[in-house]
């Protein structure tokens, strides 16, 4: 048997070496759990101000870094209180800081007028494309078709919303992606594991790495 005398030290006894080495192996501390659940609660209580109700089983997202990074998410949409929140800016009573380039829905009112009566009835949802990462919308309206009638000008109208809507959806992923890179960044940053609570109940070697498994062992040791 041979019996090993080691020192241990908290974090700030480290010298400066040590405490890149520890930082650097142990960067994932504060992401070893589904810690993007809050991101997308904030995102979803941010879209319902503006009549978009997100599924959260929906919300899906790759890496950050590689070529096909990105995120997706599916929502049911009110196109009328998405409009009237465009125009009063109504996301901002949830997150007031948030900007978003938004302009309202500029189409011919006889063809919302028929949306809204239900003359034109619709599903408008937002479609999750997980194979890109990335998002697409569908307004589920049908035109009835009637002899000796054109409804050009109707399926103009039609495709100028959709184009609006497409954009909206686009810009709200491009954000929903931005927040879960954002929030990433943070938990692996040096300032997060430095005030991570575990982290900061950790013993260490002089090189850095913890030791905690040593002071368990220690501990069975001692009891046997």
């Amino acid at each position: 048997m041979k019996v090993i005398n080691l020192k241990l030290y908290q974090f700030k006894e480290l010298d400066r070496k040590a405490k890149e080495n520890a930082l650097n192996l142990y960067r994932d501390i504060n992401v070893n759990f589904n810690w993007w659940e809050s991101v997308y609660e904030d995102f979803i209580w941010l879209c319902a101000c503006m009549g978009i109700k997100v599924d959260f089983n929906t919300i899906y997202f790759n890496d950050f870094y590689s070529q096909g990074a990105g995120s997706c998410f599916s929502a049911q949409v009110d196109l009328f209180k998405l409009d009237t929140a465009i125009q009063i800016s109504g996301w901002k009573q949830y997150a007031p800081d948030t900007e978003f380039p938004f302009k309202p829905l500029d189409v011919n009112r006889r063809v919302l007028a028929l949306i809204k009566s239900g003359a034109l009835n619709g599903d408008t949802k937002i479609l999750a494309r997980t194979r890109n990462y990335s998002v697409t919308v569908d307004l589920g309206f049908y035109v009835e078709m009637r002899p000796g009638r054109e409804h050009v000008r109707i399926f103009d109208e039609l495709d100028k919303m959709e184009a609006w809507l497409n954009g909206i959806a686009l810009r709200l992923n491009q954000h929903l992606f931005s927040l879960l890179r954002s929030q990433y960044e943070f938990l692996t940053s040096d300032t997060a594991i430095i005030e991570s609570e575990l982290f900061n109940e950790w013993l260490f070697t002089a090189d850095g790495r913890t030791a905690n498994h040593l002071v368990e062992l220690n501990k069975r040791k001692s009891q046997n």
